[in-house]
């Protein structure tokens, strides 16, 4: 899935979970952030296939194969390898931990440990629904994601979603995040509490997000690079075609030339 998907996923996450916090707007823009930040974060592994790559990281560690090759292999430091597991996510947390307590120094009785929890749960998930939106992608040469790391067996890899231009989940989870998001401000002005309410928008959400994924009339998947050259252009053309059918004219073109003006892959 692309990663604008996939950074807005963790921000959904970050702003149904923000409410719970008894502090002020620097906590709640925290949470949200570092949610928004662990959304995003595993594809950090993405970095071999970037061009400069081979220039810069490949003689900087001497490295003995490309780039390129790292990606599409099945490496621990490759893409959907230790960066797409849960034990990254558990690794993730442990930093968030670890500068806290630098930036408290040895004052660890000011740290709030319930405020601190809020925000180890939200990053978790967070970082979580990133795999479990990877999961759904075709198999390719990955099989899925190393979700149990360091064992060698792959999660997920069902095909139900192409790679990319699924605009009709990107819009329910934008949607999500910014009606919790308004919601919270305007519940904030007359003094009413959103709490568990902005968790239901989320579950409604999520719902709304697995109704359009099992309601596909399409499977994407294929195995294998060579493979991926010849199903390439059809899978493209067919994913296109179910969300024009989904959206309309209207909301596919003003996807579309969103998604045209964006300098990088969505």
């Amino acid at each position: 899935m692309d990663i604008l998907s996939h950074t807005f996923s963790g921000l959904a996450v970050g702003a149904a979970l923000m409410q719970f916090s008894k502090k002020g707007l620097k906590s709640k823009l925290t949470i949200l952030l570092l949610s928004g930040f662990a959304g995003f974060l595993p594809d950090v592994d993405a970095i071999s296939y970037w061009s400069g790559f081979d220039s810069t990281f490949g003689n900087w560690f001497n490295l003995d194969f490309s780039g390129v090759k790292i990606y599409h292999d099945k490496r621990w430091f490759s893409h959907h390898g230790l960066f797409h597991s849960l034990l990254m996510a558990f690794i993730l947390c442990g930093v968030i931990f670890l500068v806290s307590y630098l930036f408290h120094l040895k004052k660890m009785k000011q740290i709030v440990w319930r405020e601190e929890m809020l925000v180890y749960i939200s990053v978790f998930v967070a970082f979580n629904a990133h795999l479990l939106e990877d999961m759904i992608t075709p198999e390719f040469v990955w099989d899925g994601v190393a979700y149990l790391f360091p064992s060698d067996d792959y999660w997920g890899g069902t095909g139900e979603i192409w790679w990319w231009n699924n605009y009709d989940l990107f819009l329910i989870i934008f949607l999500t995040f910014v009606l919790n998001v308004l919601a919270s401000v305007t519940f904030k002005m007359f003094s009413l509490k959103w709490k568990w309410t902005g968790v239901g928008v989320f579950c409604i959400g999520a719902f709304l997000f697995i109704y359009q994924l099992k309601t596909r009339p399409v499977n994407f998947q294929y195995k294998g690079y060579s493979e991926h050259h010849e199903v390439w252009q059809t899978n493209e053309r067919l994913s296109k075609a179910i969300q024009l059918e989904i959206l309309g004219n209207d909301l596919y073109e003003f996807m579309e030339k969103i998604d045209n003006e964006i300098p990088f892959w969505f």
